[in-house]
């Protein structure tokens, strides 16, 4: 897919541009130019410096090739977002390729998106249960139960993440083992 917004423009819409909080005004900003992309680098560039090419083909491997942004889409963002300083050109490596890392203010400028989108998460849940009675109604499946079930696990105390991991790998590993029964 070349342009996300295309394929989920309800995404966009409805979850993308939630709230409109005084708080946030900077964030909302910034975010009616460029949404999920523009997080998702500063996310990524959190974890270490990166070209263009490879923020590509990191969201292209994440996404399993469902989400591939164009360069004319990744470029002119980066471009923007070194203008407003989320990012800086750290170097130019060979064959000109630009290696960016994001800047003290695109670490501000994520945190503040990331609480201003914790609403938005509560919200996907309604999404994805529409989706499992949809495509998922004919199959027997408590699709109730799996949403409560993710519901939950996202709502655990980090010093729980641990346990509560090794209860769900076990309890897959136990459905797995009813597939090859």
């Amino acid at each position: 897919m070349k342009n996300d917004k295309d394929e989920f423009p309800w995404f966009h819409r409805h979850i993308m541009q939630e709230g409109r909080g005084d708080v946030h005004k900077r964030y909302e900003r910034h975010e009616r130019r460029g949404g999920f992309l523009r997080i998702y680098i500063l996310h990524s560039l959190l974890k270490g410096p990166k070209s263009g090419y490879d923020l590509i083909k990191e969201i292209s491997d994440k996404t399993e090739e469902v989400w591939i942004p164009s360069k004319g889409t990744l470029y002119p963002a980066l471009k923007k977002m070194e203008e407003e300083k989320l990012i800086k050109l750290l170097k130019t490596a060979e064959r000109s390729k630009n290696i960016y890392e994001i800047t003290d203010e695109g670490r501000e400028f994520l945190k503040s998106a990331i609480e201003h989108r914790k609403s938005a998460e509560e919200k996907m849940q309604v999404f994805r249960k529409i989706f499992f009675e949809i495509f998922h109604e004919n199959s027997g499946i408590k699709t109730d139960k799996i949403h409560e079930i993710i519901f939950t696990l996202e709502k655990i105390p980090p010093e729980k993440k641990a346990e509560a991991l090794n209860l769900t790998d076990e309890y897959l590993e136990k459905l797995r083992g009813i597939l090859d029964k």
